[in-house]
């Protein structure tokens, strides 16, 4: 007569306790990442408003300048989220705070080149030293860096 071998009890609740002790540590190692997206949804918002700007003259034929935003946007909650339909479905966490040094106010402006001023189109608002954006919830924070000729926008 033949015995069928099988696995014991011991070994079913060791392979069981195994699984259990990589789930944990599987689940403890994802830790979403809502400040980092955050502070890549206001980096590509002010992006896309350097892009706008870049080849749109805000100057009429006189020399004043345009009363449309176009190539501006307000560095607070509610002027990177705007319109929704405008900004998709993502919104800002609720702990997410932004605060912006470097500028007198909170509005960025790029000219036709696509160089930042401090809230208009005059030459002596042009920027001349990098803006720093920082973006906490408490917990931790990044900090984005505005470069004053290029209007380029970095993470750190």
């Amino acid at each position: 007569m033949r015995y069928l071998r099988a696995f014991t009890l011991i070994e079913l609740i060791f392979v069981i306790l195994l699984i259990g002790i990589l789930g944990a540590v599987g689940t403890s190692l994802y830790r979403p990442q809502h400040l980092l997206n955050d502070a890549k949804f206001i980096r590509a918002k002010i992006m896309k408003t350097r892009y706008e700007a870049v080849g749109y003259d805000q100057r009429n034929f006189d020399g004043t300048f345009r009363g449309d935003n176009i190539g501006c946007i307000t560095v607070d909650r509610a002027g990177i989220e705007g319109n929704i339909a405008k900004a998709g479905a993502y919104r800002l966490h609720k702990h997410t705070q932004i605060r912006l040094a470097g500028m007198s106010g909170n509005v960025i402006c790029f000219d036709v080149s696509g160089r930042p001023h401090d809230g208009d189109f005059s030459l002596v608002s042009l920027l001349h030293d990098a803006a720093d954006i920082n973006v906490t919830d408490g917990k931790r924070s990044y900090s984005l860096k505005l470069y004053p000729l290029s209007g380029y926008v970095t993470i750190d």
